[in-house]
């Protein structure tokens, strides 16, 4: 027989509230990956994170490895962020702020991966696909942008700014680099990043 589409009482396969649930064990699953590594990806603690039945959440993630995958996409991929009008200097403000809401995960999430790099290949690649080639694309674009009109450097490339974004956050989960929060995190991030990025002259945008 085919598989039933309600997971619960009440709820079906694709309608929101199943959707809901979906997210909220991702989101958690996102949590239990970077503050406990892969072997914190437990069904029942995440379940519990989500505020569901450990049965809803083998329901929703048959396997820890789906549950670990499904985490690793909840990571933002910087889609949107460094788009729209303005300026180059005036685009990455926004983008810093955008970041600024959410938390600083992708180092502990990436470090969670390497660590099971030969038994779980998998969650690298899927931190490769989901999060960090979409992020060196959406660079890409302000990057060919910039160049064109002149505000950023001839040399920049997106793997370079890539590198830089993922080194600045790596420099804070070491506890090298103090980020601060709000508004001060955003001026922080900007002031590093910016005069690498600036072509000459526009420096002090």
């Amino acid at each position: 027989m085919p598989a039933s589409p309600v997971t619960g009482k009440g709820i079906r396969r694709g309608g929101k509230q199943y959707e809901a649930i979906h997210q909220a064990l991702a989101a958690a699953a996102l949590h239990a990956l970077a503050t406990d590594g892969y072997d914190g990806v437990i069904h029942a603690t995440v379940a519990e994170g989500a505020g569901v039945s450990e049965r809803t959440a083998f329901r929703h993630y048959p396997t820890k490895l789906e549950l670990a995958v499904a985490g690793i996409q909840q990571l933002p991929t910087y889609d949107g962020w460094l788009d729209g009008p303005g300026s180059c200097a005036d685009r990455l403000r926004r983008g810093l702020a955008i970041g600024a809401q959410h938390p600083e995960w992708v180092v502990p999430v990436i470090a969670a991966c390497v660590a099971q790099r030969h038994l779980e290949p998998e969650l690298l690649r899927a931190v490769r696909q989901h999060v960090l080639e979409p992020r060196t694309e959406s660079m890409r674009r302000f990057v060919e942008e910039g160049r064109r009109s002149g505000e950023l450097r001839k040399t920049l490339t997106a793997e370079s700014m890539a590198a830089l974004d993922l080194g600045l956050f790596l420099r804070s989960a070491t506890g090298m680099f103090a980020l601060g929060r709000g508004s001060a995190r955003v001026e922080r991030l900007f002031a590093e990043s910016w005069p690498l990025l600036a072509a000459p002259g526009h420096e002090d945008d």
